[in-house]
């Protein structure tokens, strides 16, 4: 089953903004580590040219090394750094990107609805 984790953040907490470089440096390293040894499809990177600052990072491949991945010591110490130094840091964990895993995910949903009696 494919997914992606969609990690988020606003703008640098004032005076932190040099650490912010150093904690987003380690991260897109560690991925692009993580994709080298075929453990994630990809990442991207993103950044908000209009409204808010801020930006969020794509991170795609299974759902099963995706989870792994997210409770690793060092993906933690990374979530620990980037939430001191940025507002509104979030991490979510999505599953899709292909037909099967759409419909998996669908059909288990509307699967658990029937057993409460809602479809």
């Amino acid at each position: 089953m494919n997914g992606a984790i969609r990690i988020s953040w606003g703008p640098s907490v004032p005076g932190r903004e040099q650490k912010g470089l150093e904690v987003f440096g380690a991260a897109v390293e560690r991925f692009e580590g993580l994709a080298k040894q075929g453990r994630i499809h990809s990442h991207e990177e993103y950044f908000a040219v209009t409204g808010a600052d801020g930006g969020f990072m794509l991170v795609r491949g299974t759902l099963e090394e995706l989870t792994k991945i997210s409770i690793e010591p060092e993906t933690m110490a990374l979530n620990v750094k980037a939430a001191a130094i940025v507002q509104d840091f979030r991490i979510e964990l999505y599953g899709g990107g292909n037909d099967s895993t759409v419909q998996e995910i669908m059909g288990s949903y509307v699967g658990n609805l029937q057993e409460i009696g809602y479809f």
